[in-house]
């Protein structure tokens, strides 16, 4: 069966028409049980899609496009924790040093953050096929070289109708591929090791995506690589299409009536189904397979984080929970004597609920900034439940 593994969201600003609830949805209502959002240069939507994903009683992959200084977009699905944590760390580092909705990671700090990531080589603005001469198909030119079409057709040698428009479509602009995309595949193969790289395919009823695939898949076989079908998906239900639109227009600072070809070809780009995707795929039956084997890998989710507070500097051989008992105490004898037993019971009831939640670091930070307020005669109050708290008081 087919899931899809590389989508957009809203949180892709202007270049996502449907929010991650929507996608979340239909998702569950096409009986996929996983999905994954890869949203530009962030992991914005990720909580609400996996929220929403939870609701709806499916798998939420999280992952980013990322953008390079070169100009392409790296897609990274996250595997686990640590490839979690590289994403966001990578992230940080790019956002850290540009304007609000720029930054881009050069090639050495990827490689720095990519254990536990899975690249996709992505759609049209895929590393593969950047700075290709051309025509913008992604392969170059040369006198002979012409692919087969019928290197692509399924078992038992029928292809399905729409194999069949999108081989005619790819026929005029079918020639050998540039030796680039080849060492940039393999560049990817060194930076995240050769099981971590599937080499993305999309269909959009487009002559130069159809051309690039058709050399993508003569690469990736080639040197041995996964195959992966996806749709690149931009919207939830292929009416959205109109919605992109606008936002194409406006991020490209023209009139939707002159936006032109910077506009969509079609409204392709929506959430398939499995069915749809298998009809669009049956010359590659492997690429569909591949999307329910790579999901299988995608073991992380956000239940695996929690919340680790900064760790607060405590004499040596003393435990956070050990210094925050020892200050509540010495306070706790400042404030309501040494024999209130009602005030003792009500602080060992907080201390231990603050021990089960792993608080104590919390708690002694906000510790530590009222401390320095007083001392530097700072006003400064308790808010919400921590006025009601004996240990607070303390």
């Amino acid at each position: 069966m087919y899931l899809e593994l590389h989508a957009r969201s809203a949180f892709s600003f202007l270049e996502g028409a449907s929010l991650p609830e929507e996608l979340a949805a239909l998702c569950a209502e096409l009986n996929m049980p996983a999905m994954a959002l890869l949203d530009r240069d962030g992991v914005y939507g990720a909580p609400r899609f996996h929220m929403a994903a939870r609701k709806a009683g499916i798998r939420a992959h999280i992952g980013a496009e990322v953008t390079s200084t070169e100009g392409f977009r790296y897609p990274l699905l996250v595997e686990t924790r640590a490839g979690y944590q590289n994403l966001c760390r990578l992230i940080t580092r790019m956002k850290l040093r540009a304007r609000k909705g720029q930054g881009a990671v050069t090639e050495e700090e990827l490689a720095e953050h990519a254990s536990g990531l899975i690249c996709l080589t992505g759609g049209g603005e895929s590393p593969l096929w950047a700075g290709v001469r051309g025509s913008g198909s992604g392969v170059s030119k040369i006198e002979d070289g012409r692919f087969k079409i019928a290197d692509w057709k399924p078992p038992g040698g029928k292809q399905s109708s729409i194999v069949d428009q999108q081989a005619s479509m790819a026929r005029p602009e079918l020639r050998a591929p540039s030796p680039e995309p080849r060492v940039r595949l393999e560049r990817l193969c060194e930076i995240f090791g050769r099981g971590n790289v599937y080499v993305e395919l999309q269909r959009h009823f487009d002559r130069k995506e159809e051309a690039r695939n058709q050399a993508a898949v003569g690469i990736a076989r080639s040197l041995g690589l996964p195959l992966v079908a996806t749709n690149g998906v931009c919207y939830a239900a292929r009416q959205r299409r109109e919605i992109l639109d606008v936002f194409t227009s406006i991020r490209n600072h023209r009139r939707l009536d002159t936006a032109g070809r910077l506009l969509a070809r079609n409204s392709e780009r929506y959430l398939k189904s499995p069915e749809e995707m298998t009809r669009l795929f049956a010359d590659l039956p492997e690429a569909i397979a591949s999307t329910r084997e790579l999901s299988s890998r995608l073991a992380f989710t956000l239940n695996d984080l929690g919340y680790e507070f900064p760790r607060y500097p405590t004499p040596p051989g003393v435990t956070p929970m050990q210094f925050l008992r020892k200050l509540t105490e010495e306070g706790a004898r400042g404030r309501y004597g040494p024999d209130d037993e009602r005030a003792r019971r009500q602080i060992e009831r907080e201390l231990a609920l603050i021990e089960k939640l792993d608080l104590a670091g919390y708690f002694l930070i906000v510790w530590d900034i009222v401390r320095y307020c007083r001392e530097q005669t700072i006003l400064v109050q308790g808010r919400g439940s921590a006025a009601n708290s004996a240990v607070c008081y303390s």
